[in-house]
């Protein structure tokens, strides 16, 4: 199913693109004034994409098509201390926030006919808070200098990472992503050059594809309630080590060629404590599934 995800969210692409015409709605102009660009998006029930578009050269452009009538669009930015802190808010409005996913996900509409665009450009350092109720989104971070980087799924569907061969500009320090009842797919998780990946699930799906060898150490920490989590894993060239803590009630899958070095630690052939781009796993599983597999 996650991999349906991948190839729903890439075709967003194509959605949106074939849209007759997107409206200018909001834009942050370029300043000497700050450096980098806090934004924070909170999306009751639409379509979006981000992306970066070195054709523009404003640091924050947003495009949509919503229907007015049900969506409400707010926006505000200040600049504090070098870094233009920016809201947008997509809220319905019967919409009573996120606090109750059960609720959203038993009182879901059809949002198709709601798009928002985001535009980020290659000048300023991004820290990014996107937080989607319904619908789909594709986040592309591919061209912009992310530091950090949180998602939140009540029950969208989420496609995020980089297009291949295009890695992160700088070093991320978290990279971060919340599965309620809905799918986040995060690929090419190497290229994000993420200290640390912070995964939480309760009844959604994670797939976590680290498609190709790390250059750089990166420490993933997962809580898995009764949801389940998919990693994908280069076969050689990375060492891995894995520590599981699991329940009688969940279920753990080793991709084959790990060795259990003691209960539950798992480490592959590449293995060496010490190693430069290790890759490293502390994974909570209570009634769910957890998957380690390999690439090819």
């Amino acid at each position: 199913m996650l991999r349906l995800v991948l190839i729903a969210g890439m075709s967003l692409l194509t959605v949106i693109s074939a849209i007759a015409q997107l409206t200018k709605f909001y834009t942050i102009k370029d300043s000497p004034e700050f450096d980098t660009v806090d934004f924070y998006l909170k999306a009751t029930a639409t379509n979006c994409l981000l992306k970066t578009l070195e054709a523009d050269n404003n640091p924050l452009t947003i495009y949509g098509n919503p229907d007015l009538e049900k969506i409400n669009p707010s926006f505000a930015s200040k600049v504090i201390n070098r870094t233009c802190y920016s809201k947008l808010k997509l809220d319905e409005y019967s919409s009573s926030g996120f606090g109750d996913s059960f609720t959203m996900a038993v009182s879901r509409s059809d949002k198709d006919n709601d798009f928002w665009k985001v535009n980020l450009n290659e000048s300023k350092i991004y820290k990014l808070n996107l937080i989607y109720g319904f619908g789909n989104a594709d986040v592309n971070l591919t061209g912009s200098s992310v530091q950090r980087v949180k998602i939140k799924s009540g029950s969208a569907d989420i496609v995020v990472g980089y297009d291949k061969d295009n890695m992160n500009p700088i070093k991320m320090d978290t990279f971060y992503v919340k599965a309620d009842f809905g799918s986040i797919v995060a690929r090419s998780m190497e290229l994000s050059r993420a200290e640390n990946v912070i995964t939480k699930i309760g009844f959604g799906n994670v797939l976590l594809d680290f498609d190709d060898v790390l250059a750089e150490k990166c420490n993933v920490n997962a809580s898995v309630g009764a949801g389940n989590l998919e990693i994908l894993l280069p076969k050689t060239g990375t060492p891995v080590i894995i520590h599981i803590k699991d329940s009688p009630l969940c279920a753990v899958k080793i991709a084959d060629g790990f060795e259990e070095v003691e209960k539950n630690v798992f480490v592959n052939m590449d293995y060496e404590a010490d190693a430069e781009n290790l890759l490293s796993f502390d994974v909570d599983v209570a009634l769910g599934m957890v998957r380690f597999k390999y690439t090819d």
